[in-house]
């Protein structure tokens, strides 16, 4: 039958995913799982509880599989791109199984950046790794790579929205290249000395 937690958050989740966070009430997830509301008590605070441990949930899988896929790449720069395309790869998943977040984004948000912070923190330490790895091979430069890791990603995190929620930089298959090769090295061909 499997832990009463677990089976709430996924009968939650897919309630989530069909009619959004606000449609989506208390009483609906305690029937979707045989229970009454009170029930529900027993397991979670409410409905905010609950969909902050499906953030976290999904941060974490993020996570791994973004590591997973990067861990696969020899070089640094090859990790770096495979980083960027990866993680606009999965983002892509998640805005297409979370539809509603379009209209319940900018309401959800700091729930959603509160239960995601650890996760952000191990992110730009792995791609701080990155980039002192590429600085050893003489890959990349850099006079501080936990900075430029972190810049990167919170660039990518802010354009998410640009690219997912309201449709204004949509990155397909035809410009993903350009996107990233964009993103990551510019468009001056002759870079100046600062």
């Amino acid at each position: 039958m499997g832990d009463p937690k677990d089976n709430i958050l996924k009968k939650a989740q897919e309630l989530f995913q069909r009619f959004g966070y606000n449609k989506t009430t208390l009483t609906d997830i305690a029937q979707s799982v045989g229970k009454v509301k009170t029930a529900i008590y027993y397991y979670f605070s409410g409905k905010e509880e609950i969909f902050a441990q499906l953030v976290k949930i999904e941060a974490e899988q993020f996570l791994s599989k973004l590591m997973n896929a990067v861990k696969k790449e020899n070089s640094a720069i090859d990790q770096l791109e495979c980083y960027v395309r990866t993680r606009i790869e999965l983002m892509e998943k998640i805005a297409t199984r979370y539809k509603f977040l379009k209209g319940e984004l900018f309401q959800l948000l700091p729930l959603v950046e509160t239960n995601r912070a650890e996760i952000d923190l191990q992110e730009i330490d792995f791609v701080t790794k990155i980039f002192e790895t590429g600085i050893e091979q003489n890959e990349f430069h850099s006079d501080n790579p936990a900075f430029t890791a972190k810049l990167l990603m919170y660039n990518l995190k802010s354009l998410e929205i640009q690219m997912y929620v309201t449709d204004q930089l949509p990155v397909n298959e035809d410009n993903k290249n350009e996107f990233i090769h964009y993103l990551l090295y510019g468009a001056i061909t002759k870079i100046p000395i600062l």
